[in-house]
């Protein structure tokens, strides 16, 4: 055990270090390839470049917070309360080592990077790396003679501490998000730019009548994909085995991508009611597999049986949802029982997404659905829906009554008189 930690919030100086990212990020944008750019529109430029660089702030887990204890020994040379003989040489004694971890997410090199607003005394922590460069732990360390242990005093030192690390990470937290900011308006502006100076390229050569050169050996191009991370939360503090799952805004961000491919079925009705289920399904996991670094497959073979959506990341399921046609309330116990049957312990999220096609009285369908499913044997309550034609209600597992799944559930109304539907 180390007996002086590191200085935190010391080493590098923050505004810099975001000025250096704008630089990155400038560079990002002039480093796609020319015909790749051309084929993206500036808001997916802009998307794709700021994924990249964006600056995630440091969040402390402190209830994930845990602590260890070990016998050691501490030199007592400079301590002068203490009747040491010859002070030139190591006075060892008994003593106790108090060990405390707390997991954090965001940027590591942050804890390096002296925010605009600071003390003369920063905090002192070693910085332990996790699965990544935005996730691991920081480790307070302090020791103690044997023969004068105080938890209390402890107590105040590890408190001390920890009001020191937050009040360093809010000034870091408000420099990183001012900096966001600036970067979303500053990619922008590069991609801008980058635009207009191809715009000019292009006059030259068609003033020119020249065909450009391809440098040997260069790709195809293919439209610019925009990924977002799907950022798993540290597991909740308890003894059950951790459960991997995604967080609530890559939930919130999967069911937005899902309410527009919906309501676009819904503005154009005739165009897609026409298509069956499986073919519905197929556009939307289209729409997602360019959102999302894992993959989206449809009918896709899980524990008991075939689901038709689902998003993986690193082998793992983060989200699976079943695509239906409405037939009615008895059918939607058994689309729940069925996307119930499919999750494993891995899965936490889930979504039923439901296309009325065939009855004209809609309203009729809204009003059925939250009571089929608030009388479903393994619904535990109701969760809030601020969105028309949404439900979202918590589970039980199908294999685990002290585990709970949240499922949210769409209807869009593709019915249109006159048209002949296939199924």
């Amino acid at each position: 055990m180390r007996d002086l930690p590191d200085l935190l919030f010391h080493e590098l100086d923050l505004r810099q270090t975001l000025e250096n990212n704008l630089q990155r990020a400038r560079q990002e944008v002039d480093g796609i390839p020319e015909k790749q750019f051309l084929q993206a529109s500036d808001d997916e430029l802009t998307a794709h470049v700021f994924s990249k660089c964006e600056a995630v702030p440091l969040e402390l887990h402190e209830d994930r917070m845990e602590m260890e204890t070990e016998e050691s020994q501490v030199d007592v040379r400079h301590h002068f309360d203490r009747a040491v003989f010859d002070r030139s040489r190591p006075a060892l004694i008994p003593a106790v080592n108090v060990r405390v971890t707390i997991p954090f997410t965001g940027d590591a090199v942050l804890w390096k990077c002296q925010p605009s607003t600071f003390g003369l005394n920063p905090p002192r922590a070693n910085v332990l790396s996790g699965r990544g460069d935005q996730s691991g732990e920081i480790e307070l360390l302090q020791s103690r003679p044997a023969d004068n242990v105080s938890g209390d005093e402890l107590k105040r030192e590890i408190d001390n501490m920890l009001s020191s690390i937050r009040s360093y990470l809010e000034n870091s937290k408000r420099d990183v998000d001012a900096h966001n900011h600036k970067l979303h308006t500053h990619i922008q502006q590069c991609v801008a730019q980058r635009r207009a100076r191809l715009g000019t390229h292009s006059q030259i050569a068609s003033v020119l009548n020249i065909p450009l050169k391809r440098k040997p050996g260069s790709p195809d191009f293919s439209p610019l994909p925009v990924k977002r991370r799907l950022v798993k939360p540290l597991p909740a503090a308890s003894n059950r085995p951790p459960e991997p799952g995604i967080r609530d805004e890559d939930y919130t961000h999967i069911l937005k991508v899902i309410r527009h491919e919906g309501r676009t079925f819904e503005a154009t009705p005739r165009t897609f009611a026409v298509h069956d289920e499986e073919e519905l399904r197929d556009i939307i996991v289209a729409h997602l597999n360019g959102h999302f670094e894992g993959d989206a497959t449809g009918e896709t073979f899980r524990r008991h049986g075939k689901t038709d959506i689902r998003i993986e990341d690193q082998n793992r399921a983060a989200f699976v949802a079943e695509c239906k046609v409405w037939r009615g309330p008895k059918e939607l116990t058994k689309a729940v029982d069925q996307l119930l049957s499919y999750l494993t312990w891995r899965d936490c999220k889930a979504a039923l997404i439901f296309f009325n096609k065939d009855v004209a009285g809609f309203t009729g369908i809204q009003q059925k659905i939250p009571e089929a499913l608030s009388q479903h044997p393994n619904c535990v309550r109701a969760l809030n829906s601020d969105q028309a034609g949404e439900w979202r209600y918590k589970f039980r597992s199908a294999e685990d009554e002290q585990r709970h799944v949240i499922v949210h559930v769409f209807l869009f109304n593709l019915f249109v008189s006159g048209v002949e539907t296939e199924e």
